[in-house]
């Protein structure tokens, strides 16, 4: 079975007012970096990263040289929303025939490597599924695993919502997980959100060093 993500780095940040995949949340570890740097982990092949064409790409991570293959993709279309960038990176999959697909987005980077794992594995348990998705704070939302079942309606999708109308609607058959930390729904929409991001991002690998150093 083989699975290809697709990761969604082409946002407007209009909200934020400066391109939130470049900023910083420490020294040398920008935001967009910190799920992309996981989803590299899960052999996913390829893994598509779609991103603005005025994207001068500094924010993302050195290739992690482990299976699978990233390649970037400029999204000519990514101002007219968000499903326009699924669909890019879906275009930049297909063909490799993949028989799903991970889709994430670069503004949440508390997704780890374990959840995507999980998501995958329950669809090689249940190939029938239409999708595998997230849930956290009692909403579905991303990362999120589509068979290649829903491609074509993922390239109907249109607007700002991307693949929300799929995972709500009562037409697909779909399984929900919940998310493997209370922080991986956190994402960065406005320079507050941001700010709450980058503390817990802190604290948290704060926690991490001192564990190591016990």
């Amino acid at each position: 079975m083989k699975v290809a993500g697709i990761y969604l780095a082409a946002g407007q940040s209009s909200r934020m007012g400066t391109p939130k995949v470049s900023l910083r949340l420490t020294q040398g570890v920008a935001l967009g970096s910190v799920a992309l740097s996981e989803l590299e982990r899960c052999g996913l092949e390829p893994l598509a990263v779609v991103v603005r064409a005025d994207d001068k790409l500094e924010w993302l991570p050195p290739e992690s040289g482990v299976r699978g293959s990233r390649r970037t993709e400029t999204c000519l279309t990514a101002h007219l929303g968000l499903s326009f960038s699924l669909r890019c990176g879906l275009n930049a999959v297909l063909p490799t025939e993949p028989d799903a697909v991970v889709v994430a987005l670069a503004d949440q980077p508390f997704i780890t490597a374990g959840l995507v794992g999980r998501l995958i594995d329950t669809f090689r348990r249940s190939p029938d599924l239409d999708y595998v998705a997230s849930r956290g704070d009692g909403t579905i939302m991303p990362p999120a695993l589509f068979s290649k079942s829903l491609f074509p309606a993922l390239q109907q999708l249109d607007g700002d919502r991307g693949a929300a109308s799929i995972l709500h609607s009562p037409v697909y058959k779909g399984a929900v997980i919940e998310g493997d930390s209370p922080l991986f729904s956190m994402d960065a929409d406005t320079e507050g959100d941001f700010m709450k991001v980058r503390r817990q991002w802190l604290l948290r690998n704060d926690r991490n060093r001192d564990s190591a150093d016990m």
